[in-house]
């Protein structure tokens, strides 16, 4: 297999990346004909990007030139240069001309090939790449302070189908806009806007304003909404969630980021995708599903390889055919020639029948082997006789039977070095990386977190038969500072566990109610993190150069969180966070204001001494209705 080398750090061709390769920066999630990988960037640099040789990233596509592009990597982040390419270069579908400052989720196209800009957003606290632009800079500080004093933040992007005229724009939102706020031309075409303190519904109505003062002569703007923490803690998540919203709106209408997803259907699974490279990544999985090639899926336990073989096999010819999944770790190695090929009755102690295995239970369809790494170097050199000749042989028997499957296989591991180290074939390794899909893990897709916890939590509650549970302000922020080894499957059984163990009467999960392992990290950033002050002279526009556009875990561990130490004299006594209580008393005592005054809320306000603003966010995100007062 291939091996590439970008400026001194080695790009392992089709085998999946080590999360220790990519957390310290940025990395490029690469689509080339019926394959993907990914390619950590250096922290400074250059990186060309081309046909040739000497290119620091080589691409085999014939459309791509041989010096194509440029990635400068500086202080102020990722800069995107054409080199005087034959068919130019693309960013999010627009042919730039100059150099183009990239953001996470941005879709670089040279010729037919796609590279999404990824990040591993576990690091987005650091500022390395955003600090040369004032408005990335207010909107991380602005980011960061809504995680440390779990405030909410709004972000919002404008999308213009006509060219706005910047001078005008900047005088719009000079004048209609907040001190706190902060604004800024990502292009010709969108306008970015950070809204601190603000939920969507107080966003919603300064968005389409400030809508129609930019709209000019031309066509109504659309309107990209995404808040944190619901949406993303992080300027880069929030940002992109944004930008996605306002792409999927018409002229003149708004829509939250949390509606602007993929659902796609892979027979019995909904599969939701809003990473902008899983989006991608499920493009070209339905470009594969169009051939019979086998298809090698890697990635790291519990990010959803199943689900992206369920979906090959959805996208199909052989949809109708059976979809059959075999986890070769879960067979013990002396049944697994049996299990896979079948056996011929009295071929072993105990055969009483023939039995046929599951690659001829698959013919017709699909055949997902999950694990295919744990299978020995014997079954291996069978299953690649089936592959080149469609012919199998059951155990105990001489005449070979044939079968008409599609196979699709996965594994955790990284194969190469299995090859090398004796203990994969190196042809079967071949013959199944013609076509590769490598699944990004869940902590670099932020936007997937939270469209996937609403929907995994509506399902649980409705499985328990419970009231719908929104997720408290910092039970969100801890989903997304966790660092979720387990991905989907882990995020699955947090919540799986959170719904359980709130009370019957919660409106909210909160952070109490989440796994101890999953709330740690949340509370270590907002230890750690700087005090964060009101920033106090600089003009609502950023002036200067514009911006370019798992197995369930156990009530133990949670347990842990309350119980001490053998003989410890608190062992009896749980504790919780300072704040947690807090908004129990305060949810108590709005309730118990609101009821004094019949629901007069400025009354109510008073009558606990809390600022009326305060009073009416705080209602919505204790999610006090008039049942809880009458």
């Amino acid at each position: 297999m291939e091996r590439r080398t970008i400026t001194g750090l080695e790009e392992v061709g089709e085998t999946p990346k080590t999360v220790s390769a990519i957390r310290s920066g940025e990395y490029l999630l690469c689509i080339e004909g019926e394959r993907s990988w990914t390619v950590p960037l250096p922290t400074a640099g250059a990186v060309v990007m081309g046909r040739g040789p000497d290119a620091g990233l080589v691409l085999s596509d014939a459309l791509v030139s041989r010096a194509h592009a440029q990635i400068l990597i500086g202080p102020d982040g990722l800069r995107l240069t054409d080199l005087g390419s034959r068919h130019g270069t693309l960013v999010n579908g627009e042919r730039i001309d100059g150099a183009r400052l990239l953001r996470w989720g941005d879709v670089i196209a040279l010729g037919g090939t796609l590279l999404v800009v990824q990040r591993s957003l576990r690091a987005a606290g650091s500022r390395d790449v955003l600090d040369g632009s004032g408005f990335t800079r207010r909107l991380d500080e602005e980011s960061e302070r809504a995680v440390q004093y779990q405030r909410e933040l709004t972000v919002v992007v404008l999308r213009a189908s006509h060219a706005l005229d910047r001078a005008r724009a900047s005088a719009v939102l000079a004048g209609r806009l907040r001190r706190m706020d902060a604004a800024a031309l990502l292009d010709d075409h969108r306008v970015a806007i950070v809204l601190p303190e603000l939920d969507a519904d107080e966003a919603g109505p300064i968005a389409i304003d400030l809508a129609f003062l930019l709209k000019g002569a031309g066509d109504p703007l659309a309107i990209g909404i995404a808040l944190s923490p619901t949406d993303g803690v992080d300027g880069d998540t929030l940002l992109a969630s944004a930008s996605a919203a306002a792409d999927a709106a018409g002229p003149g209408a708004t829509i939250l980021a949390r509606s602007a997803v993929q659902r796609l259907t892979a027979g019995p699974h909904e599969i939701i995708v809003a990473d902008p490279g899983m989006v991608r990544l499920y493009e070209l999985a339905r470009r594969l599903a169009r051939s019979d090639l086998p298809v090698l899926i890697q990635g790291e336990t519990g990010v959803g390889k199943e689900l992206a073989a369920a979906a090959i096999h959805a996208f199909s010819p052989r949809a109708a055919g059976p979809f059959v999944s075999v986890n070769c770790a879960a067979i013990p190695e002396a049944l697994a020639e049996s299990e896979l090929f079948g056996h011929a009755r009295g071929a072993f102690s105990g055969a009483m029948t023939a039995k046929p295995g599951q690659l001829e239970a698959a013919s017709g369809g699909t055949l997902f082997l999950d694990e295919i790494g744990e299978l020995a170097l014997a079954v291996q050199a069978k299953l690649l006789r089936v592959l080149e000749s469609g012919e199998l042989t059951r155990v105990g028997e001489v005449k070979p039977s044939t079968t008409n499957i599609r196979l699709v296989a996965a594994t955790n591991r990284n194969l190469e070095r299995e090859v090398e180290a004796g203990r994969f074939r190196r042809d079967l390794f071949f013959r199944l990386a013609a076509a590769h899909l490598e699944l990004p893990p869940l902590r670099d897709r932020p936007r997937d977190i939270a469209v996937l916890s609403g929907t995994l939590l509506e399902r649980v509650c409705a499985r328990l038969g419970r009231e719908p549970l929104g997720l408290s302000v910092a039970a969100a922020q801890a989903l997304f500072l966790h660092g979720w080894p387990g991905n989907v499957r882990e995020l699955r059984n947090a919540l799986d566990y959170a719904a359980a163990a709130a009370p019957d009467d919660a409106v909210e999960i909160e952070t109490w109610h989440l796994p101890a392992t999953v709330t740690a990290a949340g509370r270590s950033a907002r230890a750690a993190a700087p005090e964060l002050t009101e920033p106090a002279g600089p003009s609502p526009v950023a002036a200067g150069t514009p911006v370019d556009g798992a197995e369930a875990m156990s009530a133990g561990a949670a347990g842990d969180q309350a119980a001490g130490e053998p003989g410890d004299p608190f062992a009896d006594r749980a504790f919780r966070p300072i704040a947690d209580e807090v908004r129990e008393l305060e949810r108590a005592r709005m309730i118990d204001a609101l009821r004094a005054t019949g629901g007069i809320q400025n009354r109510a306000a008073e009558l606990i001494e809390m600022p009326l603003r305060t009073f009416a966010t705080k209602l919505k995100r204790y999610r006090i209705s008039p049942s809880d007062w009458t």
